[in-house]
């Protein structure tokens, strides 16, 4: 057995081990919350091993927000072993990781769709985007494109964007890729001028929506695309092959307006 379970600790040494003032033991004596075992000579207060075990449950319970009677009734209960109560303490600690982790989670929501320029309220962000989970690429999209104007660009416009706004910017978008998705299935080339007329307004759109596009930096994108590299939901997802086919078609497009 340790030797600690057949110390006694004055006050002074107890209020140290457990990191409290001297003034909380007193209290908590007063009160009747936790009283030593024993006196000195002198009259002074001397903890058992017991009552340091029994001012563990008290901080581990004020740790937890609960009041001083609340502390008391709870140890109080006869009905309750030491094990029933270290599982009660387990049970309350898990549920408090939980709360907190899953505010974690909302902060870490909010701070990555911020990164991306989109201020609107998570209610509304649910409404725009649904389940598409646009702001968990957030991080990736910075590594790739945060030194650049064109990600300036975007953070600067996107930034001021109602939730009408980005209703509007999905709705383009979604057309957009159902025409490609449509003209891709239905045998057509992505060199055709019908289909390089699809990537020339998906190059407009960005232009008009997101940041400067020209041909050449719609070229950028294309491969960006072709590796599976678009932020947000990725072409291949919508149809297998789609991504090669923006890419064939935007690369057409660009040597079409070059020509």
């Amino acid at each position: 057995m340790d030797t600690m379970d057949h110390m006694e600790h004055t006050v002074g040494a107890v209020a140290e081990l457990a990191g409290v003032s001297v003034r909380t033991l007193h209290h908590y004596d007063e009160i009747g919350l936790l009283e030593p075992h024993e006196r000195s000579a002198a009259g002074y207060r001397l903890y058992s091993a017991e009552d340091l075990r029994r001012l563990q449950r008290i901080l581990f319970y004020r740790e937890l927000d609960f009041d001083l009677d609340a502390i008391a009734a709870i140890l109080a209960d006869r009905a309750l072993t030491d094990a029933d109560r270290l599982r009660e303490q387990r049970r309350l600690l898990t549920e408090r990781i939980a709360r907190h982790q899953a505010m974690v989670e909302v902060i870490d929501r909010e701070l990555n769709a911020r990164t991306l320029g989109i201020t609107l309220t998570a209610k509304e962000r649910l409404e725009v985007f649904g389940g598409t989970k646009l702001e968990d690429n957030a991080a990736l999209a910075e590594r790739r494109f945060g030194g650049t104007e064109a990600w300036r660009q975007r953070r600067e416009r996107t930034a001021g964007y109602s939730a009408e706004d980005w209703k509007r910017i999905r709705g383009e978008q979604s057309g957009i890729h159902q025409r490609l998705v449509d003209a891709m299935l239905a045998g057509t080339p992505a060199t055709d001028p019908a289909v390089m007329d699809l990537a020339e307004e998906h190059r407009l759109h960005t232009a008009r929506w997101f940041h400067d596009c020209d041909h050449d930096a719609h070229r950028v994108l294309a491969a960006a695309y072709l590796a599976n590299q678009r932020i947000g939901r990725n072409y291949d997802d919508m149809a297998p092959g789609l991504s090669r086919y923006v890419h064939d078609a935007i690369m057409a497009n660009a040597d079409r307006a070059r020509a």
